[in-house]
């Protein structure tokens, strides 16, 4: 079996995993074209990479300060609202309020931001006239460990052509950090219009026509049902919130699912559901369940859609039995119209901060984390592949536990 060497390609999934707070996160980034001579690794990790196989697994520690630059209080600064330009994201004019992360670009005046400048900064605090902002790297506070997975190891023929990776970046430029609240402060997340949609018609309207699609790639879905399965059990009572055609959950664990959706029709060509409601949650958050008590609620790529999410939250921590664990799982695919303004505003790493937020306002105080797979292959069949240059849609999911 081929060994790395200077002279090798590979492909290696990444996993890194951390806490924040109460929380544990673990960050899933498949490398599928590691040039050993020619890229940039994280410190130690070349050295251990060499010599290793397909299959072998690679652990390294790494201290705030070596994945990312650490923190530095001299990044934290006062900014005049007059050097701020806002702009309008899904319907909503962004203005900084506290906890958000929001591009540098916004800034005007300042040494080397740009427009173009998507680097996030933090907004720490608001005031009258001006606001703080942290331009520290959002994870340049946390410890880590790095797994490195090798899927795969071949010789390399020719060194002309292709890019330089410089896998630390790869790993932390998307969001890693960002889904960490600050200590002890909520973050403003709502403003006006922050629930609004651009079609206001009732959803039971939109639904009235059963819609038998999926919302990501068949590899997606099944990531989703691997982070899923780490958090179940055989025999589980599972309730699938704002369920479909499709529950993405495990198949082998025999579990006993109820299906509460929009549409009967798209519940009826669920094959795992053992029940099934038709019920509208954004007419009334009270959803009905009689007295039926769950070891799981899920609700999978849909919490974009809910004007009241902490009404429905609510009721899930009732129908919880104690211990029960929420798993809500996002990716960047939704109807257009029935997504709510605020969510297309907030960056993809900050909406499981959001959704946690909720969690916490519904009574979910207790242990919660984060799991997130990005950059797995997408399927050659896949009618998207060329469009998204063969990378799956990412999978988020934030935990809780009442």
């Amino acid at each position: 079996m081929a060994k790395i060497t200077d002279d090798s390609l590979a492909t290696i999934e990444f996993i890194l995993h951390w806490q924040s707070d109460n929380a544990g996160h673990t960050d899933s980034f498949l490398a599928k074209r590691v040039n050993i001579w020619r890229d940039i690794f994280p410190e130690k990790l070349l050295d251990k990479l060499k010599g290793a196989e397909a299959g072998d697994i690679i652990r390294l520690n790494f201290e705030p300060g070596t994945l990312v630059p650490l923190y530095s209080k001299s990044l934290v600064g006062e900014i005049p609202f007059r050097k701020f330009t806002p702009r309008t994201f899904g319907g909503i004019k962004i203005t900084p309020s506290r906890g958000r992360f929001l591009p540098q670009g916004m800034l005007s005046g300042v040494i080397g931001v740009y427009p173009q400048t998507v680097t996030p900064m933090r907004i720490l605090e608001v005031g009258e006239d001006s606001f703080l902002a942290d331009f520290n790297h959002p994870f340049s506070k946390f410890s880590a460990v790095l797994e490195c997975r090798i899927q795969n190891v071949a010789p390399k023929e020719t060194e002309t052509g292709g890019r330089l990776h410089h896998w630390a970046e790869e790993i932390f430029n998307y969001g890693p950090g960002m889904q960490a609240g600050l200590k002890d402060q909520k973050t403003d997340f709502l403003c006006k219009d922050f629930y609004a949609r651009s079609d206001e018609k009732a959803d039971n309207i939109f639904y009235n026509n059963p819609r038998l699609v999926g919302h990501v790639d068949s590899q997606a879905s099944l990531n989703l049902k691997k982070i899923y399965s780490e958090y179940l059990s055989a025999g589980m009572d599972v309730l699938d919130l704002m369920s479909s055609v499709e529950s993405h959950l495990p198949d082998d664990m025999n579990l006993n699912v109820t299906g509460l959706g929009l549409n009967m029709d798209e519940l009826r060509s669920n094959p795992v559901l053992a029940d099934r409601i038709a019920y509208d949650l954004n007419a009334d958050s009270d959803f009905p369940v009689g007295d039926k008590l769950f070891d799981a609620v899920i609700c999978s790529l849909s919490i974009e859609y809910l004007t009241d999410p902490v009404g429905v939250l609510k009721k899930a921590h009732e129908v919880l039995r104690p211990g029960g664990v929420l798993l809500i799982g996002v990716s960047n695919r939704w109807f257009p119209t029935k997504v709510t303004n605020g969510w297309l505003a907030l960056h993809e790493y900050e909406r499981m901060g959001y959704i946690r937020q909720l969690m916490e306002l519904a009574g979910f105080e207790g242990e919660w984390g984060t799991d997130v797979i990005r950059n797995d292959w997408r399927p050659v069949t896949d009618k998207h592949y060329y469009a998204t240059r063969g990378a799956s849609d990412p999978i988020y999911v934030v935990r809780g536990r009442k």
